[in-house]
């Protein structure tokens, strides 16, 4: 199917409440809709590609995911596209992560996603909250390749620690606070990856839309013709972007019907 337009939406804060496992019916039905009009919905999001795809189940078939803050890009279960961090380096940065009090890392891979908990409160959270696919790991020679991300999970709340991680690792990786106890760790980011889907899809440049909440998604905000910031977002973001979205379904419809 060609499509002529493309839509992305950042999904935690944006779509749904943050870490939510539940996607309201009026977000599947803007899918369908757009798909129908030959619209290109992306969820584009710092989730795992599996995670993300069983949030949409009932439409995963009708649109494209970002999955990773633009690490991988999948379309009919395809990985069309993927940025991965240098297997050394990725360890490197996990290394200093367990070495961060309040801190404990998730590293994403293209099949899976792994873990060496410091605390089962950890595992608890993202197998009963998040409802993640997680391998534990008890050595790093056991680090999956291709890891696209790497999540830090921070108790104490992310900024304590961003500022830190962004001294040390910052000329190496792309660093974003991607939600209030999350700071992620990219060698791509979200709007890297939307250009990336924008060429294979041949889709021009001013028929580009995006929606976001939060720091991990100023780079898609920024590579589209009309970004959306929501008014939930921080002062700094709202400032930043002439418009603002309380309702990304009802955004949608509205922009399908040509407004």
């Amino acid at each position: 199917m060609k499509f002529h337009t493309l839509i992305a939406s950042d999904v935690d804060g944006t779509l749904i409440p943050e870490e939510a496992t539940l996607v309201p019916e009026a977000v599947y039905e803007a899918v369908r809709a757009a798909y129908a009009k030959g619209f290109l919905f992306v969820a584009a999001s710092g989730r795992q590609y599996h995670s993300l795809r069983a949030l949409f189940e009932p439409v995963a078939d009708q649109m494209a995911f970002l999955a990773a803050n633009g690490g991988g890009l999948y379309f009919h279960d395809e990985l069309l596209h993927s940025d991965a961090f240098a297997r050394g380096l990725a360890i490197d940065i996990a290394r200093y992560v367990q070495a961060t009090p309040n801190c404990e890392f998730l590293a994403d891979g293209e099949e899976e996603s792994c873990i060496i908990p410091k605390t089962r409160a950890f595992v608890d959270h993202l197998v009963n909250v998040q409802k993640l696919q997680i391998r534990e790991i008890s050595d790093y020679s056991q680090f999956p390749d291709g890891i696209m991300k790497i999540a830090v999970w921070c108790t104490d709340g992310s900024e304590c620690h961003e500022e830190m991680f962004r001294a040390a690792w910052g000329e190496r990786a792309k660093i974003a606070i991607s939600g209030e106890n999350w700071i992620d760790f990219n060698c791509s980011d979200k709007g890297a990856g939307l250009e990336t889907a924008r060429k294979l899809f041949d889709i021009p440049l001013d028929r580009t839309i995006a929606f976001g909440d939060n720091w991990n998604d100023v780079t898609m905000l920024d590579a589209v013709a009309r970004p959306y910031i929501m008014r939930s977002a921080r002062p700094q973001l709202l400032a930043r972007y002439e418009n603002v979205c309380e309702d990304v379904p009802a955004q949608v419809e509205k922009i399908l019907a040509g407004g």
